[in-house]
């Protein structure tokens, strides 16, 4: 008859089972957490995405009640200073916005909505003034319409994988440029990336 000790032992694992199991388990990971980073980073674009979209309508419901961008709470404010430069806490003061324009690509800190003096439609787009190409016709001038100004959203220190990841989701991938190179077609613009990072502005709204 095996002693109690003997029978502890027979119902253990062994040194090769137990291989076995951690190959098993090394294996599993290095196939799930590849999964679990890109789940992560696509809710990252994903919400300056949704972000972006809130303030646009944020921005019409503005512009529905006092007739035009150029207003902080019914009072009149200049394009390119001051409060036009945070424009997305007017916003918020306003409650049109729950909170400011923040996302979570770039620094996180700096983010903001700016309202700009509107420019002709034959001027260059640059990757960071108030021109854009809208319809992607690789001109790479101005064809918003022009008025009087224009409210675009800024993200800086933007990784260009999340700069071109985010203008595939706001403007499609034939809207976008190649690795290293400078979008300046559709909604979503940046500047060549410096060391792997950009600012990104995207085109909001004209009035």
């Amino acid at each position: 008859m095996k002693t109690q000790i003997q029978l502890s032992r027979s119902r253990g694992f062994t040194l090769i089972e137990m291989i076995g199991v951690l190959a098993v388990i090394a294996i599993l990971a290095a196939l799930l957490i590849p999964k679990v980073f890109e789940a992560i980073n696509n809710s990252r674009v994903n919400n300056a995405a949704v972000s972006y979209n809130t303030v646009k309508a944020a921005l019409m419901d503005h512009y529905a009640k006092f007739g035009t961008l150029l207003s902080s709470n019914g009072v009149p404010i200049a394009a390119g200073a001051g409060e036009a430069l945070n424009f997305d806490k007017v916003l918020v003061t306003e409650a049109f916005l729950d909170k400011p324009f923040m996302v979570k690509i770039g620094d996180g800190v700096t983010n903001h909505v700016e309202i700009m003096t509107a420019v002709a439609t034959n001027v260059a787009v640059t990757g960071i003034n108030a021109a854009y190409d809208l319809d992607g016709s690789g001109t790479a001038v101005n064809d918003a319409a022009p008025g009087s100004v224009v409210a675009h959203a800024v993200i800086y220190t933007v990784t260009e994988a999340d700069a071109i990841d985010l203008n595939n989701r706001l403007d499609g991938p034939t809207l976008g440029t190649a690795p290293g190179t400078a979008d300046l077609k559709g909604r979503v613009k940046y500047a060549t990336p410096v060391n792997g990072f950009t600012t990104v502005y995207i085109y909001l709204v004209h009035r």
